[in-house]
């Protein structure tokens, strides 16, 4: 994990429930939204793209979680159910039509333009044709508690924020959005775009 890892997900539990309790919402509707997906499509085999420590590691499939960062490989093989490799997703070692799932969360803001397209041409090389990209990242304007929102982004060490419209243009050279979904949470505006190949 990133030297500033636990507090960063320290804070971002403490607001994450806070606002559940306070707004009667689901604390984590990004895992409630992935569970319905993975129930409507059953898929087989799951990609996911920079899965971090694992938060989105999905059970009753083949779930392969990818990232660059050693320290993440290494917390997931011990205390996450799934298979995980260090690797880029810029560079993926997969033969082509592996996947019946790729997932990219909160991956986006860490990459400039040009990674992020080859994350996107990789993750459209490795899923089936009938494979579904499922594609969710925050999205300026940053939504309300600007500082603590602020304060979060510093640490998560995610310096390419971008607007629907930027994510929107990257993904058409090889992806169709065909379905589109926002949760607004207590600091974002997070976009859920699940996708289809081109």
């Amino acid at each position: 994990m990133t030297k500033s890892g636990w507090a960063f997900n320290l804070i971002q539990e403490i607001f994450s429930r806070v606002f559940a309790f306070t707004t009667g919402s689901a604390p984590y509707p990004l895992h409630s939204m992935l569970l319905r997906e993975q129930e409507r499509l059953s898929p087989h085999t799951v990609l996911d793209l920079g899965c971090g420590s694992g938060r989105f590691a999905m059970a009753n499939c083949e779930y392969v979680g990818v990232d660059p960062n050693p320290k993440y490989i290494e917390y997931c093989r011990l205390h996450v159910n799934g298979r995980f490799e260090q690797m880029s997703g810029e560079r993926l070692t997969f033969p082509d039509q592996y996947f019946d799932m790729a997932l990219s969360f909160s991956v986006g803001h860490h990459v400039p333009d040009d990674r992020l397209l080859q994350i996107f041409g990789e993750a459209r090389r490795v899923l089936k044709d009938d494979g579904v990209f499922l594609f969710a990242d925050v999205v300026r304007p940053i939504v309300r508690w600007r500082h603590a929102a602020l304060l979060l982004e510093w640490l998560d060490e995610g310096n390419s924020f971008r607007t629907e419209a930027d994510y929107l243009a990257l993904l058409a050279s090889f992806f169709v959005v065909e379905h589109r979904q926002e949760i607004v949470d207590q600091f974002y505006r997070t976009v859920v775009m699940r996708c289809r190949k081109a």
